[in-house]
């Protein structure tokens, strides 16, 4: 079994037709069907069919009353009526073997039961029928390319958009809209948006995984509340990651409030936002943090320029901006080198003298700057080898500034973003990433940089699920009647079968069992009452640490169960666990949830002690090779868990990694471990160990397999 699903959705006739229906056209360009239909008419070349019970025409198209009578079947039909006749036309598209549909109409899942039995029965009918549905209660489409507006975000007395490589995709209609809009007025070169609504069918991990394969496609944007079909979002991130398309996804739903009125408005089932954030970084999807940074991604990344390094060139007229320009630069972990001294002497030869300025970088000309030597200034620091990329400063009412800025832009293949006072329509025509604060601009070059240098990602893992293994596994999840918590000395036994390296140990009964335990063992022992009822040993003294010596063990075997006889009278005793006691340099914590939407996902952090005060853990989504593996625990602490004389050495990170992919192999045989932690893992000496083994299986699955 592989980890994702790697094939292409076929949405051609659904997103690229070559002929369209609309049912609902009307002449009324003040409602949704005419505003449609307008925009379908000003801009698709291909065959174009209004469907109308009444009227003759619309809109100078010759109208049909059904989709029956049309002359011949089309690929897509768009459906703007009321929610209680879309069956029909449904019925009528699947006779007339229709490919798509994009249905507009409202009043689906979002609202109610009876919406979601008419959502559920259009579903039905529409899979039987092999027809891929956009909707409902969205707003539509654009394919510029295509030549379809086949959607209400942009009025027909709107320029049609110029096109580009940047596709935006949007599970909210009108948020879509909003984005549409706002992207296109700051320069954005728009050639697709698709708004997915309630997805009865295509959402937008689908519609992702077919634009990433579209040639004009270059940028990714989305906006999601929440994710459906999680393994076609991983196949998409993968092949955008490997085509060197950067994929951009800002998350609604990321705060509790925030993602109950995400599940209210789509009736969809919203996962955590760590875990979602997560799975991103490993799949190298860029999260961004508010709408203004999505779009100025969409805008750095649109050109596909690329950054060699991280050395920014700055130049500017204003001391103060340079300064702010460089403060902001090194904050977001690029890098304002000092140009080499023949390179300033090169600059100062062109500026002149007297100069009163600095070339050093920031390049600060001064507003005296003679408007001839700014070309040739640009020319050499955009030559110059000691600078990946450029920024440089201009105000909105310098038009002639900005017809240079733009023809420099257009000359140079280095990336160049302007900080401005103001858009200018000049810049914006030629391509110009422009911003209008100091951050903005240094955070867009930073996401840039780290794209163009970002590593490969490793080969798609996959799994050969182990029938044998995973049947031998479960003899050790047989628990009395309800019970769900496995003792420790079960949960370890469970572990050998994933290859999760463990201490020695034994299981005994009796004070005399592990003494002999305990010799065989060798050094110091941990004892530890094993029972259903004690998940938290330390907390009724059910747990003895570094015994050593046939009478200590006895005398600490006596006194750990006098002291949970007091403490913790209801407990019924299962035996003793004799556990070797291993150094530990480190103590890490490995761990198993899941997620409602991505499913399985471990863990690994800080253990022991610190696990809650630190609380710093990195995610990953099984299943996983030990390269990513250990690349998450090169994340913690900002990289100094691994890092130095006392972090993990690459032995050690095997080792944990080992554990890792354990943990992870072990979700996705038994779906009925619904939680795991190993805590503490401790680790020294080039050896790490699972010393605690805490597994919860769901309480109403049965075990029996």
């Amino acid at each position: 079994m592989t980890s994702l699903d790697t094939t292409t959705p076929d949405l051609d006739r659904l997103l690229s037709p070559r002929s369209i229906a609309m049912v609902g056209a009307s002449n009324n360009l003040n409602s949704i069907g005419g505003l449609v239909f307008a925009n379908l008419k000003r801009s698709f070349t291909g065959t174009l069919y209004p469907i109308h019970p009444k009227d003759a025409d619309v809109q100078g198209s010759r109208a049909y009353a059904s989709l029956h009578d049309m002359p011949q079947t089309v690929d897509l039909v768009v459906i703007a009526v009321a929610s209680h006749a879309v069956e029909g036309i449904m019925e009528q598209a699947a006779s007339k073997g229709v490919g798509g549909v994009v249905l507009l109409s409202s009043g689906f899942a979002e609202a109610g039961a009876e919406g979601i039995a008419l959502q559920q029965r259009v579903a039905d009918m529409a899979k039987a029928a092999g027809i891929r549905v956009i909707g409902p209660n969205c707003i539509g489409y654009l394919n510029i390319g295509g030549g379809v507006m086949a959607n209400f975000a942009l009025t027909p007395d709107e320029p049609l958009p110029p096109g580009g490589g940047v596709a935006l995709v949007s599970q909210s209609g009108g948020f879509g809209s909003y984005l549409t809009t706002k992207g296109l007025l700051t320069g954005l070169r728009l050639g697709w948006f698709v708004s997915t609504g309630n997805e009865l069918d295509v959402n937008i991990a689908g519609v992702l995984r077919y634009l990433v394969e579209r040639p004009e496609v270059r940028v990714l944007l989305a906006f999601s509340e929440t994710l459906r079909d999680p393994h076609v979002f991983i196949a998409a991130a993968r092949r955008a990651h490997a085509l060197d398309k950067p994929m951009v996804i800002l998350k609604a739903g990321r705060s509790e409030a925030a993602a109950k009125a995400a599940m209210s408005h789509t009736a969809s089932v919203v996962g955590a936002v760590d875990v979602f954030d997560a799975v991103c970084r490993q799949y190298g999807v860029i999260v961004a943090s508010s709408m203004e940074e999505m779009l100025d991604l969409g805008m750095i990344f649109q050109d596909g320029r690329r950054a060699r390094g991280n050395r920014l060139a700055i130049m500017t007229t204003s001391g103060g901006a340079g300064v702010l320009l460089a403060d902001e630069a090194g904050m977001s972990g690029l890098a304002v080198p000092t140009f080499p001294e023949n390179e300033q002497a090169n600059m100062l030869n062109v500026l002149h003298t007297p100069f009163f300025g600095s070339v050093a970088n920031p390049v600060d000309t001064t507003a005296a700057v003679r408007p001839d030597a700014i070309g040739m200034l640009q020319n050499l620091i955009a030559d110059s080898p000691s600078v990946d990329m450029i920024t440089s400063v201009t105000w909105a009412r310098a038009t002639g500034a900005a017809e240079e800025l733009a023809a420099f832009y257009q000359r140079i293949d280095k990336p160049l973003a302007v900080l401005s006072t103001d858009l200018v329509e000049q810049l914006k025509q030629a391509g110009v990433p422009t911003y209008t604060d100091p951050q903005r601009v240094a955070k867009s070059l930073a996401a840039l940089y780290r794209h163009s240098t970002r590593l490969p990602l490793s080969a798609p893992s996959t799994l050969q699920l182990d029938s044998t293994r995973a049947e031998r596994a479960r003899r050790h999840l047989q628990l009395p009647t309800g019970e769900h918590v496995l003792m420790e000395a079960q949960g370890k036994r469970l572990f050998a079968e994933y290859g999760i390296p463990l201490t020695r140990e034994e299981w005994v009964h009796s004070e005399d069992e592990a003494v002999a335990a305990a010799q065989r063992i060798g050094g110091k022992v941990v004892l530890k009452v094993m029972s259903y009822q004690l998940p938290h040993k330390s907390d009724v003294g059910a747990i003895r640490l570094g015994l050593q010596g046939d009478a200590v063990v006895r005398e600490g075997y006596r006194e750990m169960l006098a002291e949970v006889g007091q403490r913790a009278p209801h407990a019924t005793l299962d035996g003793v666990l004799v556990q070797q006691m291993v150094p530990a340099r480190m103590e890490l914590t490995c761990g198993l949830q899941r997620d409602p939407v991505f499913g399985p996902m471990v863990a690994v952090g800080l253990g022991g002690v610190l696990v809650e005060q630190l609380a710093e853990t990195a995610l990953l989504r099984p299943p996983f090779d030990r390269e990513t593996a250990r690349s998450a625990l090169a994340q913690l602490l900002q990289g100094r868990l691994i890092q130095g004389r006392r972090g993990l050495s690459d032995q050690e990170q095997d080792q944990v990694a080992a554990i890792m992919i354990g943990v992870g192999n072990l979700a996705l045989e038994l779906e009925e471990v619904v939680e795991v932690d190993v805590n503490p893992i401790r680790v020294d000496a080039g050896l790490a160990f699972a010393a605690d083994a805490l597994v919860v299986l769901a309480s109403t699955s049965s075990t029996d397999h």
